[in-house]
């Protein structure tokens, strides 16, 4: 277990002077009204008690259990243990990203700006505490975490995938932003005074809305332990091992309301296709909808229904979402929120009217039949006539295996294990996308009959953004990803090619481009299940066929509020397509080039074919 100590910050840096100009992107702006003069604000030095707080990880390395990665030190003000403060230190920011990726500038008592910079970038985050503003001179570039100008690796390939490779890289620097937090009482960036060091110390949680934001990921602290994001559940059960209070102090319940409002602000992605950028901020926009009084309360349960009530109703986006109760709240109390989910229930509707009542009565005895007791649906069917065939899935799964357990996995394949990839047994822990479409690669190769292939996506609600690049360049030989950020205008080009079959080569035996593409969709196809056509139409090498997809192209980021309740929402990482030098967004769907109106005719092999075969003849 390693201590991140408080006392070793760098050698000084060049302060380098920022200002609030026009072509800056500014979030929560308290400049005066009608002047350029920005309000000042006193300096806050403060002495805190510091503790080092165990920063508690899933390690399969420890027999599968919940350990300690490293301390961390937070510091408390006196009396108050609901408000973590944690330093920025070149060694705590180490601890959190790559190691030497951030220098931070000396901080004195006396200090009135600090400089973060990213050592591969040499972009810069300049925290001036004198106006309550963070100035980043290039914000991607700040966050980025490799060099070459690759700011995102879209398809997250990492070091240790040797089945797909980013063949090309472009990107579009945004305009500089503006961060203030002026504007938000309670949040309070102060200078710690230890002994004889100094250090810049931010609440915790503002800290996770800045720093950890960008990786979306999170910090979640319950009063004894720290933990990062709580998708595994043995390290949210920990989490809950805290006993629940139920109630939230009035401290605790402000600066969670002004915190929640500075982290929609800076971080929500769709504040322009929801019409919230109509108003100043997220502040204004939750007092004009009538909620702002029940996400200040210091009603545990009453905040919980409020931000369910912003997630999936006001939001109703899909990716944004109530995910789990602060352990004050307890583990096991139901969130029921005051507002039916819009988003829910028309896709809970579209499921039965697809998966749950079309393709059920087609490939079994209609939705009656028990979960359990339900035939797989075929994974790859061929036409009668031999020519069109038909891949289907619901989910794009990921793993991280190396190509020998993925040629383990594929020939380990048989038509009826293929077939538990969709419909009610998906078996997501058993087979993944790349060993799948390897094994349906070698079936179509095998077949010189087979002119037509069309991916059925129609029941696919998303999934991996690796495992979707991985289908993309395997129909397309090459894929292309676009990303923006609508905040700072930034924009990201990214090629990618698989060895699909996992010879070492990047040849044409791993494409199917040779091939009539089809793709199937319905508004069941969301998140991946949309971006991926989405993408196969901008191509021009795909046809859609179907009822228009549902959209949900952000990227999720995983979140919550300073108590500790978990959510996740649609990030400023948005998923796009280029046509003539315009970026277009996703988010919201795309229709099909050709409508087919019966949901039973989606699964109608013979009935596809036919379309497919007079689509080729210009029949259609």
């Amino acid at each position: 277990m390693k201590k991140v100590s408080l006392l070793a910050l760098v050698a000084a840096f060049c302060l380098a002077a920022c200002s609030n100009v026009g072509d800056t992107y500014v979030i929560n702006n308290v400049v005066e009204s009608g002047s350029q003069k920005e309000k000042s604000y006193s300096i806050k030095v403060a002495n805190l008690a510091l503790e080092y707080v165990d920063w508690r990880v899933y390690d399969e390395k420890a027999a599968g259990k919940v350990a300690t990665y490293c301390q961390l030190p937070l510091g408390f003000k006196s009396g108050n243990k609901d408000l973590p403060y944690i330093p920025i230190s070149k060694n705590l920011l180490d601890c959190f990203f790559i190691k030497g990726l951030f220098d931070v500038s000396k901080v004195k008592s006396d200090t009135k700006q600090v400089t973060m910079t990213n050592t591969i970038t040499k972009a810069t985050a300049v925290i001036d505490l004198l106006h309550r503003k963070i100035v980043f001179d290039n914000y991607d570039a700040f966050f980025q975490l490799k060099p070459d100008s690759v700011y995102a690796d879209i398809a997250g390939i990492g070091a240790n995938i040797d089945w797909l490779k980013m063949t090309s890289y472009g990107s579009i620097a945004g305009k500089p932003l503006t961060v203030y937090w002026g504007g938000s009482p309670n949040i309070e960036i102060v200078i710690w005074r230890l002994k004889d060091e100094c250090a810049l110390a931010f609440p915790l949680q503002t800290f996770c809305d800045i720093f950890c934001a960008p990786f979306l990921s999170t910090l979640y602290y319950n009063g004894t332990y720290l933990y990062n994001n709580l998708d595994n559940d043995q390290v949210a059960e920990e989490y809950y091992s805290a006993a629940p209070t139920g109630k939230r102090s009035k401290l605790l319940a402000d600066f969670c309301y002004d915190e929640l409002c500075f982290n929609l602000d800076l971080n929500y992605g769709l504040k322009a296709i929801h019409g919230i950028d109509n108003f100043k901020n997220f502040d204004e926009f939750f007092e004009l909808v009538g909620i702002r009084d029940a996400l200040k309360s210091e009603d545990s349960l009453t905040f919980s229904n409020a931000i369910k009530d912003v997630c999936e109703f006001y939001f109703a986006d899909g990716h944004s979402i109530y995910d789990r109760n602060s352990w004050r709240l307890g583990k096991d109390v139901k969130v029921p929120g005051t507002k039916e989910a819009v988003f829910d229930k028309t896709y809970d509707e579209n499921l039965k009217k697809y998966p749950y009542t079309a393709r059920n009565q087609k490939y079994d005895d209609g939705p009656t039949v028990p979960t359990d007791k339900r035939k797989p649906v075929p994974c790859y069917e061929v036409s009668a006539d031999g020519k069109t065939a038909i891949v289907r899935f619901d989910i794009f799964t990921n793993i991280n295996s190396n190509k020998t357990a993925l040629i383990a996995q594929r020939e380990s394949l048989d038509d009826a294990k293929m077939d538990l990839y969709a419909g009610d047994k998906v078996a997501e822990n058993d087979v993944v996308t790349a060993a799948m479409i390897s094994a349906v690669n070698e079936k179509i190769k095998a077949n010189a009959n087979i002119k037509n292939v069309v991916l059925d996506l129609s029941c696919n609600g998303g999934g991996s953004c690796r495992a979707a690049a991985f289908v993309l360049s395997w129909m397309l030989g090459e894929c292309t990803f676009d990303l923006s950020n609508p905040v700072t205008g930034a924009k990201w080009t990214a090629k990618y090619r698989a060895d699909v079959d996992f010879d070492g080569d990047y040849d044409a035996r791993d494409t199917i481009k040779d091939k009539k593409l089809f793709c199937l969709i319905s508004p069941v196809s969301f998140s991946c299940g949309s971006m991926v056509p989405a993408m196969l139409k901008a191509s021009g090498s795909a046809t859609i066929l179907g009822v228009a997809s549902s959209g949900g192209t952000s990227c999720v980021q995983s979140s919550s509020a300073a108590d500790g309740t978990a959510f996740n929402f649609s990030s400023k990482t948005v998923m796009s397509v280029s046509k003539n030098g315009s970026t277009y967004n996703i988010d919201q769907g795309i229709e099909p080039h050709y409508y087919i109106n019966k949901p039973e005719n989606f699964y109608d092999i013979e009935t596809i074919a036919a379309m497919v075969k007079s689509i080729n003849e210009g029949k259609l």
